[in-house]
């Protein structure tokens, strides 16, 4: 089903389509690996339909941070009873009104907001999910404790699934990404770049400070928002960053495919009593090149049978987070 998802997906012409130019470029990125993306999909849905232990059309199931929404359509042509796709993004959630008029498949409801819109839209409708889905998300959520917290007072007995590519296993991984948060924090990735960002804000709201005192706020700050940069001057409490690499918009939040051990997320879902399970990703093989498409293929194999020491192969992990075991469907 994946593949002729993918097929059905790559055949339109998004340029005819009323789309942002910004989710033209996202789609039009997303193009030549579809079958792959649609692949990843389906992983996490049938890993969804294992945890759920429910037939697809007795399912309730949430695609958080959908994007274009292409996982909402599989979802539904895979037979989901109610898929309630949810982008803070409202260019998103543009796109996946279009798609679904353009293809005749898509979610049963549409929201724009965070995961309080979704909290309280599951409870003026009385909607208890039994699954949630987020691919490419959680590298990017500002405060995760808050997030989870949110996420599980909708039904103690909803599954999560997460991927993200954000490993903190595979050292090739970590290597690129780490060197991508670097540009981004005072190279060329984003332009003006985030240290310049606090810096500019810090000038303008601290004019007292010395040019020392900005330079060492403004690097000690690093993955604060503008809010918490000014709590934690206004108390005069010198934050400590945890990592040496990881940082964050300050305008939004949005971390820079923030990489967390998984001790820390088992320490935000500690207090829900969820636990977590981590299961390994796997490669694009549909490669224009041959030798390419044969590495993948070993590779695919080498972390499908190596247990545990494939993660560090992995190209993106998947993050399975279990509701209380008495709450769980049987």
């Amino acid at each position: 089903m994946a593949a002729q998802a993918a097929a059905r997906l790559r055949a339109i012409n998004y340029d005819a389509l009323p789309l942002s130019d910004y989710n033209k470029r996202y789609i039009r990125a997303m193009l030549p690996a579809m079958e792959y993306y649609m692949k990843i999909f389906a992983h996490c849905l049938h890993r969804g339909i294992r945890a759920v232990a429910l037939q697809p059309a007795a399912i309730t199931l949430i695609d958080y941070g959908g994007g274009s929404g292409f996982l909402s359509i599989l979802a539904k042509e895979a037979g989901f009873g109610q898929v309630i796709y949810i982008d803070l993004n409202p260019l998103s959630v543009e796109t996946i009104e279009v798609l679904k008029r353009q293809t005749g498949a898509g979610p049963d409801v549409i929201l724009q907001g965070d995961a309080g819109v979704l909290t309280d839209y599951c409870r003026a409708h009385k909607v208890s999910p039994h699954l949630l889905i987020a691919t490419d998300l959680i590298e990017h959520v500002y405060d995760p404790a808050s997030f989870f917290a949110a996420l599980c007072t909708i039904n103690r007995r909803m599954q999560l699934i997460f991927t993200t590519a954000s490993s903190p296993f595979n050292p090739l991984t970590k290597r690129r990404l780490h060197r991508f948060m670097k540009d981004c924090e005072s190279g060329e990735a984003v332009s003006p770049h985030y240290l310049a960002r606090r810096e500019a804000f810090i000038r303008r709201h601290y004019p007292h400070f010395s040019p020392e005192q900005t330079s060492l706020w403004s690097r000690c700050t690093r993955g604060l928002t503008y809010d918490d940069i000014r709590k934690a001057i206004d108390s005069g409490s010198l934050p400590l960053p945890a990592d040496p690499h990881n940082t964050c918009d300050p305008e939004t939040g949005n971390w820079a495919e923030r990489i967390l051990p998984l001790r820390a997320y088992r320490a935000f879902l500690d207090p829900h009593d969820y636990t977590l399970s981590v299961g390994k990703g796997f490669y694009n093989t549909r490669r224009s090149l041959l030798p390419f498409s044969l590495i993948c293929r070993f590779l695919n194999l080498l972390i499908r049978y190596s247990g545990p020491a494939g993660l560090w192969l992995s190209p993106f992990i998947v993050l399975w987070c279990k509701p209380p075991k008495e709450n769980r469907l049987e």
